[in-house]
């Protein structure tokens, strides 16, 4: 039986949470991983609604009706603390934060409005600090009004700073009664060891084209027919991709994939070095979902252009540049000097294309 009426693919992971669920066997901590836009916070938010729903009582799903559904849905429930990076840097100010708060409330309701699968259009902060895991320890003095579970949501974990990680350690060691922590993370190795082995950990796969086409279908019905196939391969397995694409920034990204494309395929030293500040410089207000597009989208055109259908002698070559972009996405998100990481990257390509070519 499958609990879960509004999630997008992932049906083994809903159906074995169900499982927990009707049997009552559920984990007091749980770390939800994977690329952005594939259900991690649609699912985890979804748990919660069908665990307190008065209706339900967590055996039938969420009826979405009574107070308690009503009250999550709209992120005003006393059972829920949602714990996003706010902190950009030490100098940020309470006043900075708090001026926020309307902002935040408005993109909430969007959240709900699209069952959680919308990440933030602002710009979120760099790191979750001891001060907002610190209110997990006042969030659980208090028993619920209505004896419904409560729930932590951390996502983007891998964002908390050393001090947020080590509060969190502590209190993960002799979890408070009836709170349940879901951590939501891109990059959970860098998330401490031992946080990780207090949860248990659920990787999301990637959506299918087919699920993509379901979320246009549902979410977004007046997109043209002949544009379908082309969002849907471009969004890579990613609703968030998918929504970027959908907005007039979507040919930006394109165009962004070309530039830094042709500084790996096309230019030489030293020119190479200007292209590249010249392409930070375009790409540092960007979200880590447009980054993530313009880089999975370039290491495609490279492998494709680079090795093509040749297998032999091709596989360790595209293993290594696979991995070097997916460690420049982490590292840059770690806010590490790009301008080192990007020149890395390309003296890594041009070495393996050199290799490849002499092979």
């Amino acid at each position: 039986m499958n609990l879960f009426k509004d999630i997008i693919g992932q049906k083994i992971i809903t159906k074995n949470l169900s499982n927990s669920v009707i049997n009552n066997k559920l984990h007091h901590a749980y770390l939800f991983t994977g690329p952005a836009g594939i259900g991690k916070e649609a699912v985890a938010l979804e748990l919660i609604k069908i665990l307190n729903c008065r209706t339900g009582k967590g055996t039938s799903g969420y009826c979405g009706e009574c107070r308690s559904c009503k009250e999550l849905i709209s992120f005003r429930s006393d059972d829920l603390l949602y714990i996003f990076p706010t902190i950009n840097k030490a100098a940020d100010s309470d006043k900075i934060i708090k001026d926020k708060s309307d902002l935040v409330n408005a993109e909430l309701k969007e959240k709900s409005k699209l069952k959680g699968y919308y990440k933030f259009s602002f710009k979120t902060g760099r790191f979750i600090t001891l001060s907002q895991i610190d209110e997990i320890r006042y969030f659980a003095r208090y028993n619920s009004i209505n004896k419904s579970k409560k729930f932590v949501i951390i996502n983007s974990a891998e964002l908390m700073n050393k001090e947020a990680q080590n509060s969190l350690l502590k209190i993960l060691e002799e979890p408070p009664a009836d709170i349940f922590f879901i951590l939501i993370s891109e990059n959970p190795s860098f998330v401490l060891d031992t946080i990780r082995s207090r949860c248990l950990n659920i990787p999301f796969p990637l959506l299918s084209e087919e699920d993509i086409k379901k979320y246009l279908v549902k979410y977004h019905p007046s997109v043209e027919e002949n544009m379908t196939d082309d969002l849907v391969s471009n969004s890579f397995g990613s609703i968030d991709t998918l929504t970027k694409l959908l907005t007039d920034s979507g040919s930006r990204l394109i165009s962004l994939h070309e530039d830094l494309y042709g500084i790996f395929f096309d230019s030489l030293p030293p020119k190479t070095v200007n292209l590249i500040d010249s392409f930070l410089e375009e790409i540092k207000f960007l979200s880590d979902t447009e980054i993530d597009f313009i880089l999975r989208k370039t290491l495609n055109k490279l492998l494709s252009s680079t090795f093509g259908d040749n297998k032999k002698d091709s596989g360790e070559g595209k293993k290594i540049i696979m991995t070097d972009f997916e460690r420049f996405g982490a590292m840059y998100r770690r806010n590490i000097n790009p301008r080192l990481l990007l020149i890395n990257l390309y003296l890594n390509y041009r070495e393996e294309y050199k290799k490849w070519k002499t092979n």
